[in-house]
Formats: C-alpha cells, structure tokens, sequence
C-alpha cells in the first residue's frame, strides 16, 4: 500500500489525508498542536468571486471535491440593506483530521520524515503552514496574525463590510455555537486588535463570547505555493483566506497528479 505522510493537520494537510485516503492510501498525519496553528479559526465560506481570475481553475477543481468529501452547504447572510449573499460552506470542525499522531516532526527528507525519534518512509506532503520553513531552507513564510470568536446560540446570519474586500460576519459555523470574525490579519497583533473585533461584534448583538480563535495565516511571496521538493516530497502552503479551497485543489493535484 502507498503511504502518504503529511507535516501538519491543519486545512491543507487534512485534506490532502482525506484525499488520499479515498484513494486507498495509508496516511499518516504528524501535527503537534502549536500554539499558533490558524485552521481551526477559519469561517469555512468561500464563493467563487473571491477566488478571482487567478485562482478560478484552483476554485472550479475545489469545490466538486470538497462536496464529495463533506457535502456542501450554502450559508445566506444578510447585509445592513435587507438584501442577502449566498455562500458555499464546510466546517473547518470536519475538515481537520481528528486523531493526528501528537509529535513534532524534526526532520524531513526525501521520501521519509522523524518524528518522536522514529523515522517513517513514504511520499511527503509538507503542509505545517507557518513552519514549513523550517524544512525548507529559503522559503519566505511570514505569518498574518487574526482571532475569531465564538458565541453561545445560534444566531441569524450577517455580513456588514468594513473596508474594500474585508467584511464582518456571523453566522452559525457548528452546532450551538455562532461565529463571529472581521478578518483582521496583523504581522503585529495586539490586544487593541481583539478589543476593535469584539466591538464590531458586539455591534451585531454578539456580547460575551464563550471561545477564543486564533493563529497565523500563512502568506508567501508571490502567493500560495504548491512545489516539488523532492522525487517524493512535495510542499503545500501560503493559503491565506483561501485555505479549503486551495487546500482541495493542491490535494487533487498532489494525490491525483503528482504521486507515481
């Protein structure tokens, strides 16, 4: 049987696992739960404006996957005017592997990686988002810092924007719980940060949140990434806002493409 070992359970990591494992492989995915980690903060929306130009094919190969793996949803929010958006939606909650093997990976080579002192053989999919520089030397990996919160109850959903191409929203991401985030990335966050979302949720009727949601959104120069680094391992990261759609599409690409 091929073996597919994945650095990092975050959205692309697990969706490569997911991926691969329909397609009958043994997958092994190494996430240590750093502090810092972004995926579980992800809104799980995306529509096929905000791919753009650039990553209409990325969007188009995405999104029959992702139904096929979870099942789509479409999500409406309603806008200050009365007027609703529609979007596609799958849980970051479902998305994310489950049960990951708890250990750091401290080496990577090509066709096998260590971790916890054991050395695993097979093909490598990098995906540990921020960190990935850390296997591979010259990669320019910064990290945009941005915090989500949680509610209690299920509220109606909302998007109010904020500036060009940034929006606030709310709506019910997983049972019992209502999401609230304004997409704010920083280089430098800071407690003024968390104190201007909250306002803006608050302004929506949203007081008291019960969970905090934060990490480091991946940016790369140039834009996302999807590279060979090896006969036998490939690297996967920089999604930004984009991470279930760009972690489907790099997946296809990898399991399907990629992998002899």
């Amino acid at each position: 049987m091929r073996v597919l070992l994945v650095v990092g359970g975050g959205l692309f990591g697990s969706l490569a696992a997911a991926h691969a494992r329909r397609q009958g492989f043994e997958t092994r995915v190494f996430d240590p739960g750093l502090d810092g980690a972004a995926s579980h903060a992800a809104a799980g929306l995306f529509k096929e404006a905000w791919a753009g130009k650039r990553f209409q094919e990325h969007y188009r190969q995405a999104v029959p996957l992702l139904d096929r793996l979870y099942g789509l949803k479409e999500v409406r929010l309603r806008q200050e005017d009365g007027s609703e958006e529609t979007f596609w939606f799958v849980s970051p909650t479902r998305v994310l592997e489950a049960n990951p093997i708890r250990e750091r990976v401290t080496a990577v080579g090509d066709g096998w990686l260590e971790a916890g002192g054991v050395r695993h053989e097979g093909f490598v999919y990098i995906a540990a988002g921020i960190w990935c520089a850390e296997f591979v030397p010259g990669l320019n990996v910064t990290g945009k810092a941005g915090a989500a919160f949680l509610f209690d109850g299920e509220r109606e959903g909302r998007m109010r924007p904020i500036a060009r191409g940034k929006q606030a929203l709310a709506f019910v991401r997983d049972a019992g719980r209502t999401y609230f985030s304004d997409g704010t990335a920083a280089m430098e966050y800071t407690p003024e940060h968390d104190r201007q979302t909250l306002h803006r949720a608050a302004d929506m009727g949203l007081m008291e949140p019960k969970r905090r949601l934060w990490g480091y959104r991946p940016y790369v120069p140039g834009g996302p990434v999807f590279r060979k680094v090896g006969e036998r391992t490939w690297l996967g990261t920089g999604g930004r806002k984009m991470g279930t759609i760009l972690g489907a599409a790099f997946a296809l690409r990898l399991v399907e493409e990629e992998i002899r």
